[in-house]
C-alpha cells in the first residue's frame, strides 16, 4: 500500500519566519507567471514587442530635440541619444517593475484568496516577465552604439558590457525592494496607488537620466548614491555601454548598501503583511 502524502500549511510568525524555501521549490510556477505576463502584456497589440523598442527611441528622440538641444544639457561628451538610451533602459525597468509590484495584492485578490502558494513568486516573476523588455531594448541601445562607433562619435563595444549583467542584478534587487515595500504599504492604504504613478516619475528627475552624473556637486555624490541607488546604477549602465563614468568605489559601496537595507526590509514587510492581508484587503 501506498503511503499518501500529507501537507500541511502551518501559521508563520515572526518577522524573520520567512517562506523562501517554499518560492524556491514551486520555482516552475514562478517562470508560469512570467510567462503569462509577458504573453497578456503584448496580446492583441499592434507591434506586439516592437512596441518595447520604440518607447525608449522616441524618449531619446525628445530628450535629444529638448534637454539638449534646446536647454543645452550637457551629456558627458557622449552622443545624446545614447547618453538617453542607456539611463532610460534602467529607468524603464525600475519604473515597470514598480508598477507590477506596488499593487500586487490588489490586482491577485482573488487568486491570493482561494489558492495557496508562497505571494513572494508573483513579485518576482515580474523581474523575470520586465527583464525580457529590458533585454530588446539593450539590444537596441548595443545597435546604436555600433552604429554611432562606425561613424567615429564613440569607441564602442568593449568586454565592459559583459559587467551589464551585475548592473542588471543590481537595478533588480532595487527594483524588487521598492516594489516590495510600496505593495505592503498599498495594502493597507489604499490611496498610495495614486502616489505610485507620482513617485515615478519624479524619480526620473531625481536620478541622473536627463542629466550626467557629475552635474551632482563632488561633495554630496556619495550621500546621492546612499539616498537613491538607482542613481549609481544608471552611471553603472553608462559605463558598460559607453565608456565614461564619474562613479567611484565608495559610491558604488553606497548604492549596494542602500539596496541591500532596503531588499531586506521590503522582504521582511512584504511577508509580514500577506500573512493577514487577504482578511483586510
Amino acid at each position: 500500500m501506498t503511503a499518501k502524502r500529507i501537507t500541511i500549511i502551518r501559521r508563520r510568525s515572526g518577522w524573520f519566519d520567512l517562506d523562501l524555501r517554499p518560492a524556491w521549490e514551486r520555482r516552475e510556477l514562478l517562470l508560469l507567471f512570467a510567462q503569462r505576463d509577458v504573453v497578456v502584456r503584448h496580446k492583441q497589440t499592434l507591434l506586439g514587442p516592437g512596441w518595447l523598442a520604440l518607447q525608449p527611441l522616441v524618449w531619446a528622440v525628445v530628450f535629444t530635440v529638448t534637454i539638449s538641444g534646446v536647454a543645452g544639457v550637457s551629456t558627458a561628451n557622449q552622443p545624446a541619444p545614447l547618453f538617453y538610451l542607456s539611463g532610460l533602459i534602467v529607468w524603464s525597468y525600475f519604473s515597470q517593475v514598480i508598477f507590477a509590484t506596488s499593487q500586487v495584492f490588489i490586482e491577485n485578490e482573488d487568486l491570493f484568496s482561494k489558492v495557496y502558494f508562497p505571494r513572494i513568486i508573483v513579485p518576482l516573476s515580474s523581474l523575470i516577465s520586465t527583464a525580457v523588455t529590458l533585454l530588446i531594448q539593450f539590444s537596441v541601445v548595443v545597435v546604436f552604439v555600433v552604429a554611432f562607433q562606425w561613424m567615429g562619435r564613440t569607441d564602442g563595444l568593449s568586454w565592459r558590457i559583459v559587467a551589464f549583467a551585475l548592473v542588471v542584478l543590481h537595478l533588480a534587487a532595487f527594483s524588487l525592494a521598492v516594489g516590495l515595500i510600496l505593495g505592503a504599504s498599498t495594502a493597507k492604504y489604499r490611496d498610495l496607488r495614486f502616489m505610485t504613478p507620482f513617485l515615478v516619475q519624479v524619480s526620473m528627475f531625481i536620478t541622473p537620466v536627463l542629466y550626467p552624473f557629475t552635474a551632482i556637486p563632488e561633495q554630496y555624490r556619495v550621500a546621492a548614491s546612499l539616498a537613491n541607488p538607482l542613481a549609481a546604477i544608471v552611471e553603472e549602465s553608462r559605463w558598460c555601454l559607453l565608456g565614461e563614468s564619474m562613479l567611484t568605489p565608495g559610491q558604488l559601496v553606497a548604492s549596494l548598501l542602500t539596496t541591500s537595507i532596503a531588499l531586506a526590509c521590503g522582504v521582511l514587510l512584504y511577508q509580514r503583511v500577506e500573512r493577514t492581508v487577504m482578511d483586510t484587503i
